[in-house]
């Protein structure tokens, strides 16, 4: 595409000339006019001469949000005498950019006296996050080029950040910083967890305090957010990845190591000044040991609070309904209720207002529990229509987002579909730019969570409101796990914070980022970083807007943003 700057609303920082080798057998090079705006990197081609010079964009052009400079590794490579004799003299690139006059605010290079001075090209290394990026080397004909270069970037990496930061639909507050490998030091230190976090779950107890539980492969910790100090071990449970709370029958449910529990908050956190005249409900195993537990779901669903967990059966997965019993029932509290299965693999279930959501990999299952009917959604043809082959991309979530429409969240990109599943806006399609992992809902975004980012986009413009940088980011809690009894909304006031995470928000670069993900993929239990802490995205005012509820009102803001195009 052509890169048209004759009226440009972004500020120019910095712009010239860098090389790149195009072929480095034959020590062949070409050169780049490269420009950074204080939002955007833009690498481009010039075609032409004098002043029909035009500039093609090289590469989709990259978000400051996702530029991460790498360390200076790679040595200054020398330069050919073929390519000195090729290069254009330092007066004719002025003529041929003099186009770009107006945005450059005269910025003119001058490569004639750079070139002729230096024999080597020194490296220039970033990289791009998300599904488009990857790794670039250019090369400045001078050390000076070079390091100013650099600083440029990094000043506007930073103020990039910082507006972002000012700016944002969240801000990230930290609930413990203090995460350590079970291997280092011993799990009693008050405010310590040991082992790899893998979850994370805020409620309130029976007296009224704030309270949070965190998983880990080490156990179950639990304390007062605002203060990290009060957090500490109360389940030596090993390898925890889920927790929910049925906060009307006061029962914690877990999956540790694929077996899946329930014990009774007062068991854990006990209630003060206050007895609750039922004995405490100790740990106890909801599942057999001939099977393992995938993953578990609870909700209420026809009146009743339902926990339904899945395990395999060849090809198949199988759910088992447990229904949950008032405490006139005695210490069998949980009660097997229906089983059922889908014919092929899954890995989550959703509680919707009627029926349950089964994502799979051939797409969404809508099933209605009281007989089992269900159907997929989407169509495999309508996918087709918008240029998606089935089965290539992994359901996430669904979100219903208006009473008759529904997002429809994978890890490349949203679908926004009626109630029959049929795609229903035009264009139809949010484009993420990472490849998500995990999906989460704040009305009016959704955000999706990538190793290296947060991204977070409204949902009704599509357009990318906010970008939070990490290293290894995961998200913990996503607003699901707390079933309260019917009629009750944790989530009326959007003030409310609704979505934990883990990351490392310091400066690494992406080697460091690479040789990590390399030492995870040789072992999925290898310990976090030390400098990983638990945070909490908490909105701001740009989101609460006073006087108003979030659904769907706030939805209406989209009126005012530029439409979104893929």
């Amino acid at each position: 595409m052509d890169l048209d700057l004759a009226n440009p609303t972004r500020q120019v920082l910095h712009a010239g000339p860098l090389f790149r080798q195009n072929d480095p057998l034959k020590r062949s090079w070409k050169e780049l006019w490269v420009i950074l705006f204080d939002n955007y990197l833009v690498m481009t081609k010039p075609k032409g001469k004098g002043r029909d010079v035009k500039y093609v964009v090289w590469k989709p052009p990259v978000r400051l949000e996702f530029l991460q400079l790498s360390s200076n590794t790679i040595r200054p490579i020398q330069r050919s005498n073929t390519f000195s004799r090729m290069m254009r003299s330092g007066r004719d690139s002025i003529d041929a950019l003099s186009s770009l006059e107006q945005i450059l605010d005269s910025i003119t290079p001058n490569i004639s006296g750079s070139t002729a001075s230096s024999a080597n090209y020194h490296p220039l290394s970033f990289y791009c996050h998300g599904k488009h990026g990857g790794s670039y080397t250019l090369y400045s004909s001078t050390l000076d080029e070079r390091n100013e270069w650099r600083r440029k970037l990094r000043e506007a990496v930073a103020a990039r950040k910082n507006a972002q930061a000012e700016e944002g639909v969240f801000r990230v507050e930290t609930i413990t910083s203090e995460i350590a490998s079970s291997q280092d030091v011993p799990a009693h230190q008050p405010g310590l967890v040991t082992g790899r976090i893998s979850c994370t779950l805020p409620f309130t107890s029976r007296d009224g305090r704030d309270l949070v539980a965190i998983g880990s492969e080490d156990g179950v910790w639990i304390g007062m957010p605002d203060q990290p100090e009060s957090i500490q071990r109360v389940i030596s449970l090993k390898f925890v990845t889920q927790i929910a709370f049925l906060e009307e029958h006061g029962f914690f449910i877990l999956l540790a190591d694929k077996t899946l529990y329930a014990i009774h908050i007062e068991s854990v956190v006990h209630t003060q000044g206050e007895d609750t005249g039922h004995p405490a409900f100790g740990l106890r195993k909801l599942s057999g040991q001939e099977r393992h537990v995938h993953f578990f779901s609870a909700g209420r669903q026809a009146g009743r609070t339902l926990v339904v967990w899945k395990h395999k059966k060849g090809l198949d997965s199988v759910f088992r309904q447990l229904e949950v019993l008032p405490p006139s029932a005695g210490l069998d509290r949980f009660k097997v209720y229906k089983d059922f299965f889908v014919p092929s693999d899954s890995h989550d279930l959703l509680f919707l207002k009627t029926k349950v959501c089964i994502l799979c990999p051939r797409g969404f299952e809508i099933m209605d529990l009281s007989d089992f009917s269900s159907a997929t959604i989407p169509e495999d043809e309508d996918l087709r229509r918008l240029g998606k082959r089935p089965l290539t991309s992994k359901p996430l979530a669904m979100f219903r987002i208006r009473e008759d429409e529904f997002l429809l969240c994978y890890d490349e990109y949203g679908l926004y579909v009626d109630k029959r599943g049929a795609p229903s806006r035009s264009p139809p399609i949010i484009e993420w730019e990472g490849t998500a992992s995990h999906a989460a809902w704040h009305p009016p975004y959704v955000v999706l969570f990538t190793p290296a980012f947060i991204e977070v986009r409204h949902v009704e413009s599509g357009r990318l409101a906010q970008v939070i940088n990490g290293l290894d980011v995961r998200c913990l809690w996503d607003g699901r796990g707390v079933v309260r009894p019917e009629g009750f909304d944790d989530f009326d006031d959007p003030r409310t914070p609704r979505i934990h995470a883990v990351l490392d928000d310091s400066e690494m670069s992406s080697y460091t980022m690479a040789a990590h993900a390399r030492s995870r993929s040789r072992s999925q239990s290898s310990s976090p970083p030390k400098r990983q802490h638990v945070v909490v995205l908490t909105p701001t005012e740009r989101l609460v807007v006073p006087g108003t509820r979030y659904s769907p009102s706030l939805l209406s803001v989209a009126d005012t943003l530029p439409p979104y195009v893929p």
